[in-house]
């Protein structure tokens, strides 16, 4: 094997251009919710959550709107478990506020309709910066799909249900494979965003979904070894959705809150001050108050 190093006068050498040259670095655009999300050529994000936890509707309603944003982007979306029809039918519903149910039965009143149309006029701009994986789900499909279309941000749906390599492995064989071809992408310039299954937690009543962390992500330590940053999805049982990042390499560990209404698929700001005190604890009824307690009424 040819030894491979870079001295620490070439790295400080170019570096030190580069900086001097004053160029910050490419970070893609994106509106609240999930402006504080930095993607980036090279950076590998994670999203974990339990099963129908709203991960696919993130990662399109993010992928759309770095279509619409940065003119540079050009996104290919690899979806296990959906169709490309039923996918468009998401980012419709999201865009134009229709029910999602009303889009798949085609029960639309003609206000609705017009509101869809106005939908499709919105996306047909970015359509061509726009693609949609076909099987098979393997990650070499994926990069040769990838530099056919020209793609520079990856979005993978989910993760566990991907090949790579010797489909005779085992689960975790794959996965470990699979988190070294993914950071492999990011290397060559991708921004990759990568939807990941979630391990239960054992708890004195059994098994179940709450109290997940960085080790929950199912498969593979290497998952959370590869990725840059990562977050779990965590529902608080009344519309919120708390993004809560578990890691970030290049940054703060922040939070995104948010609220999700999944009959139009999209995610706003969570309400904040007296909003979210008044969302969260409605005003009980006089009769019902405990005698001699008192509230804040604003």
């Amino acid at each position: 094997m040819t030894p491979t190093f870079t001295t620490g006068a070439d790295l400080l050498r170019s570096w030190s251009v580069d900086v001097e040259r004053g160029e910050p670095p490419v970070r893609y655009t994106l509106p609240p919710p999930f402006d504080a999300l930095d993607v980036r050529p090279g950076r590998l994000i994670l999203f974990g959550g339990a099963p129908g936890g709203g991960k696919t509707a993130a990662l399109l309603q993010i992928g759309i709107d770095l279509l619409r944003l940065n003119p540079a982007v050009w996104l290919l979306v690899a979806n296990v478990e959906m169709a490309p029809t039923m996918l468009m039918e998401r980012i419709v519903s999201r865009l134009s506020a229709v029910s999602l149910t009303a889009i798949a039965d085609r029960t639309l009143t003609t206000e609705e309709l017009d509101r869809v149309k106005a939908a499709v006029a919105t996306l047909e701009p970015v359509a061509n910066r726009l693609a949609f994986l076909h099987a098979p789900f393997a990650l070499e499909h994926v990069a040769a799909a990838g530099t056919a279309f020209g793609a520079n941000v990856l979005m993978l749906d989910y993760i566990q249900r991907f090949t790579v390599g010797d489909a005779m492995k085992d689960k975790r064989e794959q996965l470990e494979t699979a988190a070294t071809v993914l950071r492999r992408f990011c290397e060559a310039g991708a921004a990759v965003l990568v939807a990941s299954a979630v391990a239960r937690q054992k708890h004195a009543g059994g098994s179940t979904y709450r109290g997940l962390n960085l080790a929950s992500f199912r498969g593979s330590s290497e998952l959370e070894y590869s990725t840059d940053t990562a977050y779990l999805l965590e529902p608080d049982g009344a519309g919120g959705i708390l993004f809560r990042c578990e890691k970030n390499r290049y940054g703060a560990v922040a939070d995104i809150p948010t609220a999700f209404d999944p009959t139009i698929q999209t995610f706003t700001p969570a309400p904040a001050g007296i909003e979210a005190f008044d969302a969260v604890t409605p005003t009980r009824p006089a009769h019902e108050r405990a005698k001699g307690s008192r509230r804040c009424e604003a």
